[in-house]
Order: C-alpha cells, then structure tokens, then sequence
C-alpha cells in the first residue's frame, strides 16, 4: 500500500502541461506499444497503476545524464515502494521500464505488483518474459505469468476503460509521459486512502501525465465525485483544497527549495469543471536549467 500512498500523495502534488479534450472514443484498431504492453500483462481489478519510462528519462538531452547518475546512485536507504530492499540500486539503472500496480486499496487484501522491464535479473522475483520481471505476492506473479503465456500466443491489450482514462491528463500531440498515475478509487479505498495520507480527501479517478522536453509539464487531472454530493461542488472544493495545500507544503520542503522550483508548485494553476479538478504546473527551460544543475551538484562528483 506504500506504492499506492506514493501516488495519491504524487497526485496531490500538482501537474503541469497543456490542457486537452478526452476523445469521446479510442481507435477501434488501437495499437499497442510501449509500457501500454507491460498495462496488458496485469490482472483486471488494478485500482492504482504507476509507469514511469526510465528509458525516456535517461535520453532526455536536459536531464538525462542526473537522472542516470541519480538512479545509479540509488542505495539500500533509498526505500521505493513496492520494490523489495534487494533491488534497490544498479537494478535501476538498468531498467527501462517501471509499472506498478495497487489491489485492495485501504483493505487487509491490499497488494502491490510490480513489473520491470529489464534483462537483469532480480533478486525475490519472476522472470515472465525475456525482458520482463514481476515482483509481488507469489499468487499476483503467478497470474501474470499466465498472461505473459498467453500473450505470447495470442496479443493482449488493456481495456479501453483504462486507456481512456489514463489519457485524460495528457495533452493533444505528447509523444509519451516519462510518468503517468491511473486510478479509479471505490468509496471505500478513497476514505481509507485519505487516512492513511493524511489527505482531507481522495479522488475517485486520477490521471496523471508527465514529460520532459526543454521544460517539464505534469498534468493532474483528478475527479471528486461523491455519491453523497450529487451537485459534486462541493466534493470538488474539498479535493482542490487538498491539492492547494499539499503543493505549498511540497513547495516547503528543503530539497524543493534547494533546487529552486517552489514557486512553480505554489504558482500552479487549478481549474474546476463539475467534479474534475485540473492541477497545472510548469518548469520553464530556465528553471529547469538551474534545477538540473544544482541537482547536478547535490549529486556531487562523477565516480
């Protein structure tokens, strides 16, 4: 339940980018490419599913050689939710791909998956591809293994339900997102999430986009449907409240600080449509310029 706190708490954190209309509908004859591959292998019922493309972030001309290091560097302190201590480190720096994928969210059933797309191997994992890894409770990798098996057969795609809202956020003509967070809550998991975080309230469905260019942009587009609240504005109040409060405190923390990009959390732009609150919030080429280079410098010299 760590990984799905990660991201609820990520979620609150803002989003940045340019705005965009959902489709009505998919292609009927969608391709799949990409971690949309690593989406398919994984048993209905995810509640919560992180990616974030290391790939993509290591080629990035702005930031790619300090995240590079910084995911070398990564150690036995450096705890990542849903990813046993063993792996933590060089396993990284090596893999393409990260998805996670939270079950049961807020109940005693809860269970984190998680897949890597990496030809290492890993200690307390499965390998269920040439490429691929599934770490997890022996009867959620057990049952990606299946599909993997299947897949292999005969391709598998994710349900257009997912797609659809895992495309919410992300603006018309991105090529990709270095990160993404898709999440449909049931009211229970949103009351329990919000304890376990300390949010004053959860989303029922989240979609979160992130990339990188010259500048960084995250969209977060996050819907506060309350069966309770029929007209929804009020629900919409509280989450925009939430995301409000948490991105100052965000803003207030020393390594935020220390790379000098407060101000783009605490100047992010909400905008409320009924029940979605959208969370905006961009790095320009010049701050991200100096952010880099003063990670850059906290990261100290290359070995």
């Amino acid at each position: 339940m760590k990984a799905a706190a990660l991201a609820l708490v990520a979620a609150a954190c803002g989003g940045a980018g340019r705005a965009r209309q959902v489709p009505a509908t998919k292609p009927a004859a969608h391709v799949v490419t990409g971690t949309e591959h690593m989406l398919a292998l994984l048993p209905d019922g995810a509640e919560l599913i992180v990616e974030i493309d290391l790939a993509r972030l290591r080629k990035n001309p702005v930031v790619g050689d300090v995240a590079t290091k910084a995911l070398a560097q990564l150690g036995a302190d450096a705890k990542i939710p849903g990813l046993p201590l063993a792996t933590q480190g060089s396993p990284l720096a090596g893999a393409d791909t990260i998805v996670m994928a939270a079950y049961g969210v807020g109940t005693a059933q809860a269970a984190t998956l998680t897949l890597l797309q990496t030809k290492q191997d890993l200690p307390a994992s499965m390998r269920i591809a040439p490429e691929l890894v599934a770490i997890g409770p022996d009867e959620w990798t057990g049952q990606l293994a299946s599909r993997a098996a299947i897949d292999a057969q005969h391709a598998l795609a994710p349900s257009e339900d997912l797609l659809r809202l895992r495309d919410h956020a992300m603006p018309p003509g991105a090529t990709g997102a270095v990160f993404r967070v898709t999440a449909r809550l049931p009211f229970d998991a949103r009351i329990a999430f919000a304890r376990q975080t300390g949010l004053d309230a959860a989303p029922a469905q989240l979609s979160i986009w992130a990339d990188i260019a010259d500048d960084l942009a995250v969209v977060v587009d996050a819907d506060a449907a309350d069966p309770g609240d029929k007209a929804g504005r009020e629900a919409a109040k509280r989450l925009a409240g939430t995301i409000r409060g948490t991105l100052a405190s965000v803003a207030d923390d020393p390594t935020v600080r220390a790379l000098g990009v407060p101000t783009s959390l605490t100047d992010a732009h909400l905008v409320t449509q009924g029940t979605w609150v959208r969370a905006i919030v961009a790095v320009g080429p010049h701050h991200l310029q100096r952010a880099v280079e003063r990670a850059r410098a906290m990261l100290g010299p290359s070995s």
